[in-house]
């Protein structure tokens, strides 16, 4: 019984621990709205893999200093889609004193929106330079001239990003954003 009561309390008193929320974990949203207006977005859809493809978000951390410029990357890629392959490059790029001290940032890429999520939460000095190419991606449907890289806000509204450009290829499914400036961590995905 003791050991029963035991293992109660550590699982009781680590799921508190690990619940607790603190300011640092929050996704913080943009200060200033007008950095972008607000839109309701229809996000792109990525194919699904095959079935001999592993469906799954890929992440990766980097210890950052705030002092060094830094980059962090990702390149992925799986079986499926109208074009077999769908292939997934992303790169985030802090400017030298984009904030103080050390960090360790996880930048994570969902492959059902092609999501990109950073943590922990922040705000920047200088803006995070993004650019995020997807292959493979069935825009049959999709407006070209429509495309937008758009964030979650913390209040739910939905802001496009400034960058430098949205590419769009049809003809090969090509998703790419250039240059996002990201001057705070949020959700970031292609919309039309």
């Amino acid at each position: 019984m003791r050991k029963y009561l035991s293992i109660l309390f550590f699982l009781t008193v680590f799921t508190f621990i690990g619940c607790e929320k603190n300011g640092n974990d929050q996704i913080t949203g943009p200060q200033d709205k007008s950095l972008g207006t607000a839109i309701q977005p229809n996000w792109i859809v990525l194919p699904a893999p095959s079935k001999t493809s592993l469906k799954k978000d890929i992440a990766v951390s980097q210890l950052i200093n705030g002092s060094d410029e830094s980059l962090i990357e990702i390149n992925t890629g799986y079986a499926g889609g109208p074009f077999g392959w769908v292939s997934i490059t992303a790169n985030a790029r802090f400017q030298r004193d984009s904030f103080t001290g050390q960090k360790l940032i996880t930048m994570s890429i969902s492959d059902q929106f092609g999501t990109a999520t950073f943590s922990p939460s922040g705000t920047f000095t200088k803006p995070v330079i993004y650019n995020l190419t997807i292959m493979g991606v069935d825009l049959s449907n999709v407006d070209p001239s429509k495309v937008i890289f758009a964030y979650a806000a913390d209040d739910g509204t939905y802001y496009a990003a400034k960058y430098d450009q949205v590419y769009v290829e049809k003809q090969s499914g090509k998703l790419q954003i250039i240059n996002a400036q990201l001057p705070h961590f949020s959700r970031y995905a292609f919309a039309h």
